[in-house]
């Protein structure tokens, strides 16, 4: 059995964990700055940005993604804003990573995400982001390994 870093078990589904240290970086970043303009007298600007830190910590609880190899799915969840859909592996087709970079080369986020072809439309949902190439590598990885992709090749 393979224990993962990036996924917990909790029976036969293997659901992300999500990534409370960036999350809690990010909204003490904008909860400071909205003490600071407050304290330079824009209060609708202060109560906007501590409106959006607590949409951030809200939508932390809520995103899921949750891989089940018994039935072969994958529900995700990536906002609050939208319900969560659950998509077959054979409509799996691929992964893809973004990368922002802070003048260009510098890396300063990068994003996971995995596409299928539901519908005729080409679906995403978000699987987790990294500040580096090795910690979206591993969370490719392990969800190609959950998923069963390439066995047949080692």
């Amino acid at each position: 059995m393979n224990t993962y870093k990036h996924y917990k078990k909790d029976g036969n589904l293997y659901i992300f964990k999500n990534q409370p240290v960036f999350i809690t970086i990010l909204t003490v970043l904008i909860f400071a700055a909205a003490v600071m303009i407050y304290r330079l007298n824009m209060p609708l600007f202060a109560l906007f940005l501590a409106a959006v830190g607590i949409l951030i910590i809200v939508n932390f609880f809520t995103k899921k993604f949750i891989i089940d190899p018994e039935r072969q799915t994958i529900t995700g969840r990536h906002t609050i804003f939208v319900p969560a859909k659950t998509y077959s592996f054979k409509d799996f087709t691929n992964f893809e990573v973004f990368t922002t970079r802070y003048m260009g080369f510098i890396t300063t986020n990068i994003i996971l995400s995995i596409h299928f072809e539901a519908d005729g439309k080409d679906q995403r949902l978000t699987i987790g982001q990294s500040v580096t190439q090795k910690g979206i590598q591993k969370m490719v990885n392990e969800t190609e390994d959950i998923m069963g992709i390439n066995k047949s090749s080692r």
